[in-house]
């Protein structure tokens, strides 16, 4: 499947709870579902379970999607956010205290796949949370302006307006060196 507007031709199979539909949707959309998820939380592991969370809750709508591809790819980037939310609250509530040191797991990786130039990643760092979204959705995942604001819940004007003032705020930190 090479892109969300392929997934218009497997909607049929995903409201009829087809397994080969399931298996296409997530090939298509995954990574980037997993991108986006490690960009808010910034854990791996979590990200993962936010995902996963995400197809067991897709496996339940299904049958009531409404939509083409692209609302279907917009309801789980809603639905990862969502469930990241979930966990950063969860995190704040019950904050994990480790009791033991941990053998650091990919330590041999020094730059693992998808991983962004230390300069980019230290300047996103100094950005919101919501500008980091509204950055990831619009350039990386290539969603509209409606479209992000569907998923994170906002108007299209909102998106628009945030995502200048990060692209500014990227802008002024990675051509003055700037550290954050």
């Amino acid at each position: 499947m090479s892109g969300r507007n392929d997934l218009d031709r497997v909607l049929p199979g995903l409201r009829g709870h087809a397994p080969a539909a399931f298996a296409a949707v997530y090939d298509a959309t995954a990574d980037g579902l997993h991108s986006f998820a490690l960009s808010i939380l910034r854990d791996r592991s979590a990200a993962e379970d936010a995902v996963q969370q995400t197809f067991l809750e897709l496996v339940r709508a299904a049958p009531r999607l409404k939509g083409d591809g692209r609302s279907v790819t917009a309801w789980l980037y809603r639905s990862v956010r969502f469930n990241c939310l979930d966990e950063v609250r969860r995190r704040s509530r019950h904050p994990e205290t480790p009791v033991a040191t941990l053998p650091d797991v990919g330590a041999d990786d020094p730059d693992p796949p998808g991983s962004l130039d230390p300069e980019l990643e230290a300047a996103l760092t100094e950005l919101t949370a919501q500008q980091r979204a509204v950055l990831f959705l619009r350039h990386v995942v290539g969603l509209s302006g409606q479209e992000t604001a569907q998923v994170l819940g906002t108007n299209r004007g909102s998106v628009f307006a945030v995502a200048a003032r990060a692209e500014r705020r990227l802008r002024r930190l990675l051509s003055k060196g700037e550290s954050p």
